[in-house]
């Protein structure tokens, strides 16, 4: 029994007893009283019982409180819930977390983006960090409106918090999952008191990256374009074996997205395509510290220090809610390799040349966003390279942009089938023919987000 419902039994219980005694009043009352006698005679027995009732009531309240609200399990939500009442950035609610939900209650969180499922944050927690638990909670949650529920053992939908496996919020467009088997144990309001906290929590939020945003639309912008211009590359460099083209299109004057192609040495080349969360003059400083960052780097093909640099850089703004997404990618035509670091970015794609056709490979995500919190193990994958392979690195504002009917391009069975029938082209004709199916899929609708399509073709790798 819930505590609303306990507190409902006991203030019913005691208004029954009240008037129960002026029932009983008339029955023991004497033959020889005058009825108007006995009826204010009962008028008062329920009036000072009523009294009592009501201070009884708030007695039995008291304790029942106590000895709902201060078991620990409902004790840890509060005081987590409490935690964010007083805190500002999203770094200071992953502090939160690890402190209250992971260190006293052995629970995995994941924080996500309602509205395009990007996850902000993650326990490293066996359960909260697969890949398939993310699937599944995508899938079974995706549309759930604002409020919070429960998870079962299925990772579905349950009912109650009696046999749940944990919890789920959907809070002001993000999402927040708690896998924890504590859930029988807490107090149904802690949780209505959490959602209440969160929405305040994210109010704040919203509200100061708006206010920012306010304040840096009366910049200079075409100042601000111009100095962003001059981080990109002004023209792509000539390399050997490898064809390069880039198609690159702001949404406004300045964008959070940004890319390079630097060669390394003779045989090495490191391509480069980013994103930086948000819009305008946050983004547009950010983005040319990460570009300036990578350039002054020394060792190019250490791809790890490489993100931990660039980790530094952004952390080091002092923009709490800004982090980046990025692809590094080191093509060596000698040994014929590419080594990678994918963090978070929209899936790149090598397209090959089989005996079969096209194929069409996308390079899953290796490790999570950058910039928003300390980083810890970095991995670099490597995989062989062919002639003739295309690599396409291209942002979410290709990929992720939806026509009339809501389909994603990046989704669609057209989207394949033109990369595999451009792939026998050169990289410049390769980038026209994505970026032409990107302005046709949308139609006459407006963009929404910056474009950046790089392109790299292997050329004849056993010469």
């Amino acid at each position: 029994m819930t505590y609303s419902n306990a507190r409902r039994l006991v203030e019913g219980a005691a208004t029954l007893a009240a008037a129960a005694a002026l029932l009983i009043v008339p029955i023991v009352a004497s033959a020889e009283i005058r009825p108007a006698t006995i009826v204010a005679l009962g008028a008062v027995t329920f009036t000072v019982l009523f009294a009592l009732r009501n201070s009884g009531a708030v007695a039995a309240d008291r304790a029942l409180y106590r000895s709902r609200f201060r078991q620990p399990q409902t004790r840890l939500i509060l005081d987590f819930a409490d935690r964010i009442g007083t805190s500002f950035t999203i770094p200071d609610l992953v502090e939160a977390i690890r402190d209250k939900l992971e260190r006293q209650g052995d629970m995995g969180v994941i924080l996500v983006r309602s509205n395009t499922w990007e996850i902000m944050y993650q326990s490293p927690s066996a359960a909260a960090s697969d890949p398939k638990t993310h699937e599944i909670l995508q899938r079974n949650f995706r549309e759930w409106s604002e409020g919070f529920c429960f998870i079962n053992d299925e990772l579905a939908l349950t009912s109650s918090n009696t046999d749940a496996r944990g919890f789920f919020l959907n809070v002001k467009g993000f999402g927040f999952f708690v896998l924890t088997r504590l859930c029988p144990l807490i107090e149904l309001e802690a949780f209505r008191s959490l959602h209440g906290e969160l929405r305040i929590y994210f109010d704040r939020v919203i509200t100061i990256s708006d206010l920012f945003e306010v304040a840096s639309l009366s910049k200079e912008w075409e100042l601000i374009a111009e100095t962003q211009r001059s981080f990109l590359p002004k023209t792509l460099p000539t390399i050997k074996k490898l064809d390069l083209a880039v198609s690159y299109r702001p949404l406004v004057n300045v964008s959070g997205d940004y890319y390079d192609v630097i060669q390394v040495d003779e045989d090495r080349t490191l391509l480069v395509v980013g994103d930086v969360s948000g819009k305008g003059l946050a983004a547009a400083l950010i983005m040319g510290i990460i570009v300036n960052t990578i350039r002054v780097t020394q060792d190019k093909a250490d791809l790890a220090s490489l993100i931990r640099s660039v980790d530094s850089a952004v952390r080091d703004m002092g923009f709490d809610d800004k982090y980046t997404v990025i692809f590094l990618g080191l093509v060596d035509t000698k040994n014929r390799t590419l080594r990678y670091i994918n963090a978070a970015m929209a899936d790149p794609i090598i397209v090959s040349q089989t005996a079969l056709g096209p194929r069409i490979r996308r390079l899953e995500p290796t490790m999570g966003l950058v910039g928003l919190i300390p980083l810890e193990k970095i991995d670099v994958e490597e995989m062989p390279l062919r002639t003739d392979e295309i690599i396409l690195l291209a942002s979410d504002g290709v990929t992720e942009v939806e026509s009339a009917n809501g389909d994603r391009l990046g989704e669609t069975e057209l989207f394949e089938k033109t990369l595999a029938q451009a792939s026998r082209l050169g990289a410049t004709d390769f980038v026209a023919s994505t970026s032409g199916l990107l302005y046709s899929f949308v139609g006459d609708a407006p963009l929404k987000d910056d474009v950046t399509i790089l392109a790299a073709k292997v050329g004849r790798l056993w010469d």
